[in-house]
């Protein structure tokens, strides 16, 4: 899915649980849970966006050349690459998170691990081959392999893709709605 729709996601479930924006905005359990639905993915863009600059300037690669390199090989087999985008997308990792939270008592830890294990339990389905590593770090290569991606029209990616953005669109103008009835 794409970032926004997680976002998107953790906040209606944030606004669900507090009733409604002025208290997601002021709760800071609620705001490190919808952060949560941030986390995973910004690794990834900071990758890409190095790759996107570096591999033009110092290798002479066209924009096209640097993100096909960057996500056909870097993303499978670069430990730095991995390590940086399964971090927060690793159940295994998240649940030593939300036990690190729950025992040291810090609720804004457990609701970060929990905004980020919403957001990789609804990446799973949707990634074809790339989804997170399941057991990371201590497994770098199991991955569920979906029949479906939200992005791959050959994985039912133009049925995915039109949801992915409706939630975003819809579940945005919830929450937008939301915040205005508060104020």
């Amino acid at each position: 899915m794409i970032t926004t729709t997680h976002v998107v996601t953790n906040a209606l479930v944030a606004l669900q649980r507090t009733g409604s924006a002025s208290t997601v905005l002021s709760s800071s359990s609620a705001k490190w849970f919808v952060a949560g639905g941030l986390a995973p993915d910004v690794g990834l863009y900071v990758l890409s966006a190095g790759a996107a600059v570096y591999f033009p300037l110092a290798r002479g690669m066209s924009f096209q050349e640097s993100m096909q390199y960057a996500f056909d090989e870097l993303f499978f087999n670069d430990r730095s690459w991995v390590a940086i985008h399964n971090t927060f997308h690793s159940p295994v990792v998240l649940a030593a998170l939300a036990a690190a939270g729950k025992l040291s008592g810090k609720k804004g830890l457990m609701a970060f691990a929990g905004g980020c294990l919403l957001h990789t339990v609804m990446d799973i389905p949707v990634h074809h081959n790339d989804g997170p590593l399941l057991f990371f770090p201590f497994d770098w290569e199991t991955r569920f392999d979906s029949p479906v991606s939200y992005y791959d029209a050959d994985h039912f990616g133009k049925i995915v893709a039109p949801i992915d953005f409706a939630i975003t669109i819809l579940g945005g103008a919830a929450v937008i709605r939301s915040w205005l009835r508060s104020r």
